[in-house]
């Protein structure tokens, strides 16, 4: 490779872990959007910053011109709050990185940033680069979900740069619909008019077990989990109210409607008298679902990384990403090309040092083999 120094990137990662941007505290996030701003122009991109009210800026950074759009994704927040990194600072042990974001997806960007430095030079007449990154992905995309569908639909390819686990890369996601259930009951004292009472918790309970025994199907790859609860004041009063948050994941579109359809008969249903159900949506995600173009595009990919000596498998996994929204208008998609890792979203999160020149390298390659026409 022409400009990747492993020294220069791994400085490069323990800055970013350093610039803290959560999902939910724009001003930190702004911070590391301020930042990226600069390597992104650095690069000669035509850089456009799309304000944001509630979460970080987004941006899309684009160069090259023509009608063969590729599409590069990445995100910029994290799921760590503001104050984690002076707990658990960025440190190097045993050929792996260790800090607040470093994997996901910190060193993501890390990936994507040298990858177009490798390729622009060699981009032929006719291709265009578009990087975007948004500041939403780890609460759901909710704001950038349409940004990301309207810059995919006229692409001939999206790669993204979330992690991967070692020796893979990620051909398919899990769809994911996530909710919150609000229940409203009747409140009395717990021993004087416990007949009056009607308890929200109880009838959240029920609600919830229902879910995991009706809507939950491991056969067909649907989970559920019922991730936060909440309810009632005091332990001599029926409980007034109660909420709980949802998440339900599945493999399939098909299994879509089935999901919703039984997830509303479950709200509608009252198993304790007297007790009202709401349900407000969090955020919807669809699969992804590779076909012919994906596998076409991961088998480039695996011949790719033969060149450069290594074996790579394409990979199912249970975690959403932004490249499903892209997959909806089936482009060929790959997912997976930012560096090897275990352990997103914990303490113990960790990057394969090793993985970042590969995955530099690798995705330099896919970039200029589709640019040039082998695909």
């Amino acid at each position: 490779m022409k400009y990747f120094q492993l020294e220069e990137a791994l400085k490069l990662l323990e800055e970013f872990s350093r610039i803290e941007s959560p999902s939910r505290e724009k001003k930190y996030t702004d911070r590391f959007v301020d930042r990226l701003e600069i390597e992104f122009y650095n690069l000669g991109m035509n850089v456009k910053r799309i304000k944001q009210q509630d979460v970080g800026d987004f941006l899309e950074c684009s160069i090259g011109e023509g009608k063969k759009k590729i599409l590069l994704l990445g995100h910029i927040d994290t799921v760590f709050p503001s104050g984690t990194f002076s707990k658990r600072p960025f440190r190097v042990k045993d050929g792996m990185a260790f800090g607040p974001g470093v994997l996901d997806m910190k060193g993501g960007i890390v990936v994507l940033l040298y990858t177009l430095k490798e390729v622009i030079d060699d981009l032929p007449d006719g291709v265009k680069l578009v990087a975007f990154l948004n500041s939403d992905e780890e609460i759901g995309s909710i704001y950038s979900k349409d940004y990301i569908m309207d810059l995919s639909k006229e692409a001939v390819a999206c790669l993204s740069f979330e992690p991967a686990k070692p020796g893979t890369l990620t051909v398919e996601r899990k769809g994911i619909f996530s909710f919150e259930m609000f229940v409203k009951g009747i409140p009395a004292h717990s021993g004087v008019n416990y007949e009056k009472g009607k308890s929200a918790i109880e009838e959240i309970s029920r609600k919830i077990c229902t879910l995991y025994d009706e809507v939950r199907d491991l056969e067909k790859g649907i989970s559920v989990n019922v991730g936060y609860v909440q309810g009632g004041d005091k332990i001599n009063i029926v409980a007034e109210e109660a909420r709980a948050q949802v998440e339900v994941r599945y493999f399939q579109r098909e299994h879509e409607r089935e999901i919703k359809e039984k997830i509303e008969k479950i709200t509608a249903t009252s198993f304790v008298e007297g007790t009202s159900t709401n349900i407000v949506i969090l955020s919807e995600r669809p699969p992804l679902i590779a076909n012919e173009g994906c596998r076409k595009l991961f088998e480039i990919a695996k011949e790719e990384a033969q060149k450069l000596g290594r074996e790579i498998i394409g990979r199912k996994t249970g975690g959403g990403g932004d490249a499903s929204f892209a997959a909806v208008w089936g482009i060929p998609v790959l997912d997976g090309l930012g560096p090897e890792g275990e352990d997103s979203h914990t303490d113990a999160e960790f990057v394969l040092v090793d993985s970042l020149p590969f995955k530099v390298a690798l995705a330099a390659r896919i970039i200029l083999r589709i640019a040039e026409g082998g695909f």
